[in-house]
């Protein structure tokens, strides 16, 4: 598989938004759909402007991407230590430290990998021993650094990276197909609730439909770009995994939390860390597979 081009995914973003205002049109002009497609289209209007800037600042490169990564991280720290550690001044430290982290993981290969190293024997740490940090602030502290705070530094890391930034700008895209056809199909088809605890509005209907649309469009495109079909496929599903895998991580914090809502940036998309999620897990995971593979 070649390294996907920054200014080839800039093109199929742009494909995507008028395929996407194109098939919410339509779904708004059928009389029975019609409140839903309006609706639908506030809500796709918010995530183009999420998908201008950040098309702007692939094709701007390193110069723009490390300060707007920085900026993110300020805020998705604040964000998820606000409902976590809502008292005093821990959501701005979390805030500073997840935006100093961000930027040391994309100065050397090595600091990354030893983000990667870190995060994965905290990640193993959470699963095996849920309950072992006491008090209560190290518990938090250690679910933050799992997600989103370490995630996002890996993301950072490979979205600077030329061989790479591609790939990253990819990932989103397959994480908005697959985010926006799952909620186009919930609403339309979905009846049985997928995670009734952590994230009640997923059902199985809109998740099935969502992952089959993002593997056809994937294909798709991969097809246009003279890429892989199998290997396409298979990028995909992962993605698609690890996107809902980001969704539940922060779906997590807000019950633990006991909040329903990140503090809101959008007014249609919630918080950052809510319209950021998905892609933050994905890109995580395909840079822990990248540099796994420098290591063979």
């Amino acid at each position: 598989m070649t390294p996907l081009l920054v200014k080839d995914m800039a093109l199929i973003a742009g494909a995507l938004l008028i395929a996407g205002y194109a098939l919410l049109s339509t779904v708004a002009l059928l009389p029975k759909t019609r409140a839903l497609g309006l609706d639908l289209l506030r809500t796709f209007f918010s995530a183009t402007l999420i998908v201008c800037v950040l098309t702007g600042l692939f094709l701007l490169g390193p110069l723009a991407l490390v300060p707007a990564f920085a900026l993110a991280a300020l805020r998705i720290g604040f964000e998820s230590a606000s409902v976590r550690m809502k008292d005093g001044p821990a959501p701005l430290l979390i805030g500073i430290l997840t935006a100093g982290l961000t930027v040391v993981a994309t100065l050397d290969d090595r600091i990354a990998m030893a983000v990667l190293g870190v995060w994965a024997l905290l990640l193993v740490r959470l699963i095996v021993l849920p309950n072992a940090s006491n008090p209560r602030t190290s518990k938090s502290i250690l679910d933050l650094m799992v997600f989103p705070v370490l995630p996002l530094a890996l993301l950072a890391y490979g979205a600077i990276q030329p061989n790479l930034a591609g790939l990253m700008f990819a990932a989103y895209l397959l994480v908005e197909i697959f985010d926006s056809l799952a909620l186009l199909c919930g609403k339309l088809f979905g009846r049985t609730k997928a995670f009734p605890t952590l994230s009640p509005n997923k059902t199985i209907g809109g998740l099935v439909g969502g992952a089959l649309s993002l593997i056809v469009l994937t294909a798709f495109g991969a097809y246009l770009l003279d890429q892989p079909l199998g290997l396409a496929a298979l990028l995909a599903v992962f993605v698609g995994c690890l996107a809902v895998a980001g969704d539940l991580a922060a779906s997590r914090l807000k019950r633990i939390g006991g909040v329903k809502d990140f503090p809101i940036v959008f007014s249609r998309q919630g918080g950052l860390l809510d319209s950021l999620d998905s892609w933050i897990a994905a890109g995580a995971g395909l840079i822990a597979l990248s540099l796994l593979a420098s290591l063979c």
